[in-house]
């Protein structure tokens, strides 16, 4: 699962086999260890309990929430991305953006089978 931060955005992409992993487990996660031991991780579950998208950052890992239902739809179908937008106490706010994986047509030597190539523009500039 790759992620991409930006101001007030994070950005989830998942491959088939992460796909099929959160449908069989309701959670998926993802580790870059450091040297001399912390941990920045990310994970996203499915809840049964929330009525939308939510996110929280604690102890160097990123959650995100996704309910179940909205999940399996988006699990189920050709949609491609889950969206939401988050209000901020002090304004703004927060972007989520989980979406399905496309294979990057500028690097051949790439292994494309996990990927959604099915779903991926013909003639994409670049990943």
């Amino acid at each position: 699962m790759k992620i991409r931060c930006e101001y007030n955005s994070i950005r989830l992409r998942l491959r088939k086999s992460e796909v099929a992993q959160l449908r069989a487990e309701k959670w998926i996660e993802t580790t870059v260890h450091f040297p001399d031991g912390p941990v920045f991780a990310w994970e996203l579950t499915l809840s049964s309990h929330k009525p939308e998208m939510a996110a929280q950052f604690d102890g160097g890992r990123i959650s995100i929430a996704v309910p179940i239902e909205q999940a399996q739809a988006w699990m189920d179908t050709d949609a491609v991305s889950l969206e939401q937008f988050i209000p901020l106490s002090g304004g703004g706010s927060l972007h989520l953006l989980i979406e399905k994986d496309f294979p990057c047509k500028d690097r051949p030597e790439e292994d494309k089978a996990d990927f959604f190539s099915e779903l991926a523009a013909e003639s994409p500039v670049t990943c």
